[in-house]
């Protein structure tokens, strides 16, 4: 390789760990656990970079648990948002890194994931009694939207944006960080409080 293309594996590899490491901190922000993060190969369908988190909790449980569905609704709705939040972090600290617009960094398999776990709540509600009296504020047009702003207020306002770095500069130097190398990399990262 030389200099020009040395530079640009760099860059390439730089935008790969940046949205990997985004997924890991807002996961970590919301009280997901985090079990690992790695980069993969490019390009490869065997090797993929991943990041493997806690999936929304609180809902597989409901239908069991019909009788405390206005205890457990709103927390698989708010939980649910959070998963999407996760999801739609690896693009947005990828964009935030690029210094590009949000909507102009691909983040295919991310968005498909984020639909469907709307369109999972969203099954899940109409086949419960009474779906027609809970919560449908995650149906609202502009909840992606709604969703990835939060992310880069998080990122950008919020300074989140140096934690993704830490995680990113971690997941450059070894390929992969276990869930303890994680919570130690974000041991002082202040974590969200719900009211």
């Amino acid at each position: 390789m030389n200099e020009h293309e040395d530079k640009r594996e760099e860059k390439r590899l730089a935008t790969v760990a940046m949205h990997e490491a985004g997924h890991v901190v807002v996961s970590h922000y919301y009280g997901r656990r985090v079990y690992g993060a790695k980069l993969g190969e490019e390009g490869s369908r065997m090797d993929r970079s991943v990041v493997r988190f806690e999936l929304t909790p609180h809902v597989r449980t409901i239908h069991n648990r019909v009788h405390e569905l206005a205890e457990l609704w709103p927390l698989a709705v708010r939980e649910t948002l959070v998963t999407t939040r996760i999801r739609f972090a690896g693009p947005v600290s990828q964009a935030v890194y690029l210094k590009k617009p949000f909507r102009e960094v691909h983040g295919g398999q991310d968005y498909y994931d984020a639909l469907v776990e709307l369109l999972r709540l969203e099954k899940l509600r109409i086949s419960l009694p009474g779906a027609d009296q809970l919560d449908i504020t995650y149906k609202d047009d502009n909840i992606l939207d709604m969703v990835a702003e939060d992310v880069v207020d998080l990122f950008v306002e919020r300074e989140y944006i140096n934690y993704v770095g830490r995680v990113a500069r971690g997941l450059i130097e070894k390929q992969e960080l276990s869930e303890r190398e994680i919570n130690n990399l974000l041991h002082d990262m202040p974590l969200h409080i719900w009211d």
